[in-house]
Formats: structure tokens, C-alpha cells, sequence
């Protein structure tokens, strides 16, 4: 038979037993409640975003866990989803370099936790989607794990490719402008010097050889357009070396009697701008080869350009006889100097002449901003 002093015991014991569940439940259970109605949400909010969502184990790689849109995209369903893991749904022609991608990411050789690749996932079908995959390691006590967000990108990757597509088109479209405007003033240029054999006036032989050289020179510049993979600028530098030395050709100048020295930082100038200053660098050095060096007269010729707070120095200049002091470069009557001040505002630039032991022009420009049209 039991004692009275052991079912007082017995009793007293539940009484505390009781009052322990009570605190427990009072103290915890709300916040356990809490914790748990969180997780729900969480689990309800990853079910419902359309990136799939991996958890897998480091290193074997096998699911931990995974959400609804990542069972739904590649066609597995949850149980076999469990089943498996990152190397069976990487696309097989993927996977030796998503596993050395991962393998450093793993083994810290990676400047950060996290990366972004692209690569193909494989459905349950066989079939493949583009994806890129934002992977970052985490941990959970002392287990590490591996969190992938897949975000299906095909539709984005037929857009970039049908971009690449119609730009590549309008590519081709303007090289093929530029090679007939090219080809269309080649055209004029032969018919100007065609002419010139039928012309027995040396005047008018000059007049016709000065207006094909101008032709050639924007000629010159639509022909660097169509040659280079830049159809906006030019290089200058470039532009100015072939159309001093197609002047040279022009008018049989000789390369030993007058020396040439062309001296440029690395410019590259629009259409816009790349015009008028070409023509009038072809001015200038006609004007320059004419008349500076007569009866064979030996020296040096230079042209400078360069650029300064976005302004650019062109300086043309020659150890030549000089300019006739009578001419007046503002109020000149010459055809080629009233170009010259005509294309100088049109570039909303100065021009200065220096006649002191020879010619300089000095020009000083900015690059012109290309107008809409349309």
C-alpha cells in the first residue's frame, strides 16, 4: 500500500510538472506559432515567383530543398525533385564548366560567395532552357549549403539576338552608303579630270584639278567610313597622312624637295566635323604646294593638330616665300581662302595667319554635334 507521504509527493510533482508546461507553453509557444506562420509565408512567397530555387547540399550537390516554379519549369515532380541533384539537371554539354565554376566558388577561389552565370538547365523532356543562375553559399549551423536562383532568360536571349540581327542589318545598310557615296564621287572625280584633257587653258586645268581634289578629299573620308567597323568618327590623324600624300601625287610634287611633316595626337572626328576640316587641310596644302616653293625652291611643310578643353588646334604651316603682303585673308577675292573662312564658320572656329618666315594658319575648332534631320 502506498503512503500518504508518497501520494502527497505524487501530487505535488504533477502540480509542478503542470505548472512547468503552463510556462513553457506560455513562453514559447506563441513565438514557436510565430517562427512557424513566418516559414509558411516564406514557403508561400518562394512557391510563387517564377525563378526556380534550389538548396543543395555541399558537397555532394544532392537537393535539400527546392520551390513549386523550379518542379513546374523542368517537368519533375516534387518527389522525384528530392531525389536528385545539381548534375542531373545541368544540360550535358554544360557541365564540366558549371562544375569547375562551382568547385571554385566552393573552394573560395572566387573574390565573393556569389556569382551570375548563364548556362542550360535539362527538363525532364530532354529538352533545354537558357538561364542565368545567381549561386551563393550559405550555412546553417555548421552543414554548408548552396542557394541557386535559375531565371528562365530564352525570351530575353531571342531579343538580344533579333537586336543583334537588325543592327547588323543597318551595319551593312550604312557600309554600303558610304562605299556608293564613295564610289559616286570617284565617279565625279574622273569625270572632272576627263575633262581636264579637253581643256587647253591652264587656268582652267587648274580650276577643274582643285575642284576634283576637293571631291577626292570628302571622297577620302566616306572611304576610312566604309573600311572601318566605326561608321560615327574617323581617325584624323590617319585621314590626314593618305590626303596629304594623295595632293603630293596630284601635283607631282617631290617628297625630297619640299619635306613633309604631319605631327597629331589620336583624334577621332565625326562626319559632321570630319568634312569641312578635310577640306580645308586640302586647301591649305594645294595653296601650299602652288605657290610656296617656286622654281624648285627646297623646304619644309608641317601640319599639327591637337586637342585642348575640347578644342582642337589645326596649324598649317610652310618656310615658303609667304603669303603677297597686299592680300587681305578677311576680305580675300581667291576662291580656295574664301572656302577656307566659309568652312572655319561653319566649324564655329578662328582662323589666325602668321606670314613671318613663311605661311601659318592657325585654326582652332570644336567637334560639331550631330543635328537631327528627321
Amino acid at each position: 500500500m502506498r503512503s500518504s507521504n508518497e501520494d502527497n509527493w505524487d501530487s505535488i510533482r504533477e502540480k509542478i510538472i503542470g505548472l512547468g508546461e503552463q510556462s513553457i507553453r506560455k513562453s514559447y509557444y506563441p513565438e514557436l506559432q510565430q517562427r512557424i506562420s513566418e516559414l509558411e509565408r516564406f514557403r508561400a512567397l518562394l512557391d510563387e515567383t517564377n525563378d526556380a530555387i534550389f538548396l543543395s547540399e555541399v558537397p555532394s550537390g544532392k537537393f535539400a530543398d527546392f520551390n513549386s516554379y523550379a518542379c513546374e519549369q523542368l517537368g519533375y515532380s516534387p518527389q522525384k525533385m528530392s531525389e536528385m541533384s545539381i548534375n542531373d539537371i545541368i544540360a550535358p554539354g554544360e557541365l564540366e564548366r558549371m562544375k569547375g565554376i562551382v568547385d571554385n566558388l566552393i573552394e573560395g577561389k572566387q573574390s565573393k560567395n556569389r556569382l551570375t552565370v548563364e548556362t542550360f538547365l535539362k527538363k525532364q523532356d530532354s529538352s533545354q532552357i537558357n538561364v542565368e543562375i545567381n549561386i551563393s553559399l550559405v550555412r546553417f549551423s555548421d552543414d554548408a549549403y548552396m542557394v541557386m536562383v535559375a531565371r528562365d532568360i530564352t525570351e530575353r536571349k531571342e531579343f538580344e539576338n533579333a537586336l543583334k540581327s537588325s543592327l547588323k542589318e543597318k551595319e551593312v545598310l550604312i557600309r554600303e552608303i558610304h562605299h556608293r557615296v564613295k564610289n559616286n564621287m570617284q565617279i565625279i572625280s574622273s569625270l572632272l579630270n576627263l575633262q581636264k584633257q579637253y581643256v587647253n587653258d591652264e587656268e582652267a586645268v587648274n580650276v577643274l584639278l582643285e575642284s576634283q581634289n576637293r571631291v577626292k578629299s570628302m571622297a577620302m573620308i566616306h572611304e576610312k567610313l566604309y573600311k572601318t567597323n566605326n561608321f560615327s568618327e574617323i581617325n584624323f590623324g590617319d585621314y590626314i597622312k593618305s590626303l596629304v600624300d594623295d595632293l603630293f601625287r596630284s601635283y607631282g610634287a617631290d617628297p625630297v624637295q619640299i619635306k613633309k611633316k604631319i605631327i597629331f595626337d589620336e583624334i577621332m572626328l565625326g562626319l559632321e566635323t570630319a568634312i569641312p576640316c578635310g577640306l580645308i587641310i586640302s586647301e591649305l596644302v594645294t595653296n601650299t604646294l602652288k605657290y610656296a616653293f617656286p622654281n624648285h625652291r627646297e623646304g619644309e611643310f608641317r601640319i599639327e593638330i591637337y586637342e585642348i578643353d575640347d578644342l582642337y588646334h589645326l596649324i598649317i604651316s610652310d618656310d615658303g616665300v609667304g603669303m603677297p603682303p597686299d592680300i587681305n585673308f578677311d576680305k580675300t577675292e581667291t576662291l580656295g581662302l574664301i572656302l577656307v573662312n566659309t568652312l572655319v564658320n561653319q566649324l564655329e572656329g578662328t582662323v589666325e595667319l602668321e606670314t613671318n618666315n613663311g605661311t601659318q594658319f592657325k585654326i582652332v575648332f570644336k567637334e560639331l554635334e550631330y543635328e537631327e534631320r528627321i
